[in-house]
This record gives C-alpha cells, sequence and structure tokens, in this order.
C-alpha cells in the first residue's frame, strides 16, 4: 500500500485546502494518508476555528475562493471527515500546543493523536511521498 504523509504549518485557507484534498485523496485511493499540523495550522484544529484568510500572496482572490468554499466543493472539515471514514490519520504538534497553550480539550474531536516531531517523523519514513505545505 502506498503512503502518504504532510507537514501543514499553516492554517491559511490557500495551504490548509490543497494538503487536506491531497490527504483526502490519497486515503480514497486506500493509500495510508496522514496529516501533522504544526506551527500555525494546529489554530485550525482548535474547536470552533474558522480560517478565513489566504496568504498575501493570494489576497487579491479572497472573495473567488470564499464564494467556491461550501458550494463548489466541500468544507475542510468535511474534507477531514470524509477523509476520516477512509482512513486519514489527523495529529498536532505536541511542541506546538505547548508553545500556543493549546490543551487536548481544547482541539477537535477528529484529531487522532498529539504527537512531536520525532514521532511523526518516524511514522512519516517509510512514505511514498512526503510534503511540507
Amino acid at each position: 500500500m502506498s503512503k502518504l504523509s504532510i507537514i501543514l504549518s499553516s492554517e491559511r485557507l490557500d495551504r490548509l485546502y490543497p494538503a487536506l484534498i491531497l490527504a483526502s485523496s490519497a486515503a480514497s485511493m486506500g493509500w495510508s494518508s496522514e496529516v501533522f499540523f504544526t506551527f500555525w495550522a494546529l489554530l485550525a484544529l482548535r474547536k470552533g476555528y474558522e480560517p478565513s484568510k489566504l496568504s498575501s500572496d493570494y489576497s487579491n482572490y479572497s472573495e473567488e475562493f470564499r464564494g467556491k468554499v461550501g458550494t463548489s466543493f466541500p468544507s475542510w472539515r468535511e474534507m477531514v471527515r470524509i477523509g476520516r471514514g477512509k482512513g486519514l490519520k489527523i495529529y498536532a504538534c505536541s511542541t506546538t500546543m505547548d508553545i500556543l497553550g493549546i490543551k487536548k480539550e481544547d482541539l477537535e474531536d477528529f484529531v487522532d493523536g498529539i504527537v512531536g516531531a520525532p514521532t511523526f517523523l518516524s511514522k512519516a519514513k517509510n512514505s511514498d511521498i512526503v510534503l511540507f505545505i
């Protein structure tokens, strides 16, 4: 079986969506698939947090992008839920949680585990594809 591991470091929509589209697509294809949310990406895993910004490179496309979200394709949370139904695993970075003062109970219920970089890297080392987004 093929395996995809993604390290996601931004909660911006133009980073979050590509990572989750790739991860949920891989899971739907029968691949082992996992996403490690670290640094600012961890903010997206907080209960009730709704990412709404694009990176400055794409700020001119904010309205067009937001117009498509929810109408032309599912929300990022729905992509996570679909992917998890196919085996996608979501991990939160323990070090970033400490830095940002985020507790386990602050996280969405779809988070599969809280791990440090060494643990995630040991999971990712046998991946066919590893991406940093």
